[in-house]
């Protein structure tokens, strides 16, 4: 039989490890409401709760973050193994929340709100900064050095390398153009309907420009190994900051389904994956490299560069609006406490105690 001390070692555990969307603390926090409330569930039997818990915490996330978890079955259902969330340790938090008539779940919401405070500052900061005073280091370091964000670094790497793509690609006002060359009129006029829907070209119209842009696929999470970012002329773009090894490179190309990637990194695994393209079944593949150091040289460039005019306030725009569309916060949260009228944590032992 698990403390309850245990028992909170055990969630705080998960909780520090959590990105900032806190997806599978949230999960525990509407199972122990669904135990407290409804009593239509076993919590020592997990098959009472596994896959309906996932609907339960979706209602919370969209309404608190407008976002929902994309990630496969395995990994969510991860959170009810022994060396994360098991029922026996569960149980006793269960009992917990029901003897402070919510207490568990409320500690683990403020937790949630407190990480979304620290994001926060994050986007303080690059609103508040002037662009010529901006250190897209920094930045960086910020998702390093705090414990409540370390784990979303990938996501801030993503947005910073998204930002710099699409404002320089706007700015250099890119356009791409489609045609249809004559000798192929005929199969043109037979597929006519198809070529329209896939192509933009019809009878009469055998080409066609548009303007070129960066985009981001969506929310990924960090067991997903897909497309990060795709360009409307060719590259799939791919980011990666963990420390990479040749197996695993090797699956991030091999996943992707384009002839032009390019793969965003840490300046320490540019060795490895230069090593791995080498290879002729696939290394021709990947376009080409891009590394921190290099975001960080074209942020300066952009910031405090020949056309810093033109280009700063673009880039500070975008990755701002980027940030707040990854991690939303607003009044959704205090809303949502006030209407599940949780009593007060400092009714409860003073163990419980929101961590950083």
């Amino acid at each position: 039989m698990y403390t309850i001390q245990e028992a909170k070692k055990q969630l705080d555990m998960l909780i520090k490890k959590a990105r900032v969307d806190m997806y599978k603390p949230i999960q525990i926090a509407e199972v122990l409401r669904r135990s407290r409330l409804e009593k239509d569930i076993d919590i020592l039997d997990k098959e009472t709760y596994r896959t309906q818990s996932r609907q339960w915490r979706d209602l919370v996330t969209d309404r608190l973050l407008n976002k929902v978890s994309t990630s496969s079955s395995k990994y969510q259902d991860d959170i009810w193994t022994k060396t994360a969330m098991p029922p026996e340790i569960l149980s006793v938090l269960d009992q917990e929340n029901k003897r402070t008539e919510g207490g568990v779940e409320h500690y683990i919401y403020l937790s949630f709100g407190e990480r979304q405070s620290t994001i926060s500052s994050v986007i303080e900061y690059i609103n508040k900064t002037a662009t010529d005073k901006f250190s897209l280091k920094y930045l960086l370091e910020l998702f390093v050095t705090q414990p409540g964000i370390r784990r979303s670094i990938d996501k801030a790497y993503e947005i910073v390398a998204y930002s710099l793509f699409e404002t320089i690609v706007v700015a250099l006002d890119a356009e791409i153009n489609i045609s249809i060359p004559p000798a192929k009129q005929d199969i043109l006029n037979e597929f006519s309907d198809l070529a329209k829907v896939l192509l933009g070209i019809e009878k009469g119209k055998n080409s066609w420009g548009f303007k070129a842009h960066i985009y981001r696929v969506g929310v990924t999470n960090a067991a997903d190994r897909g497309l990060d970012m795709w360009a409307n002329f060719g590259p799939a773009i791919q980011i990666k900051h963990l420390t990479l090894n040749p197996e695993l490179a090797q699956n991030i190309v091999d996943q992707i389904e384009s002839d032009h990637i390019v793969i965003v990194c840490r300046d320490a695994d540019v060795a490895v994956i230069k090593m791995i393209t080498t290879q002729i079944s696939w290394g021709q593949r990947v376009r080409g490299i891009v590394c921190q150091s290099e975001l960080i040289n074209w942020y300066d460039l952009c910031l405090r560069g020949k056309y810093a005019q033109i280009l700063s306030q673009p880039l500070i725009n975008c990755l701002s609006d980027s940030f707040r569309k990854e991690f939303p916060h607003s009044i959704a949260l205090t809303e949502f406490l006030a209407e599940r009228n949780y009593p007060p944590l400092d009714t409860l032992n003073e163990n419980w105690r929101i961590i950083g």
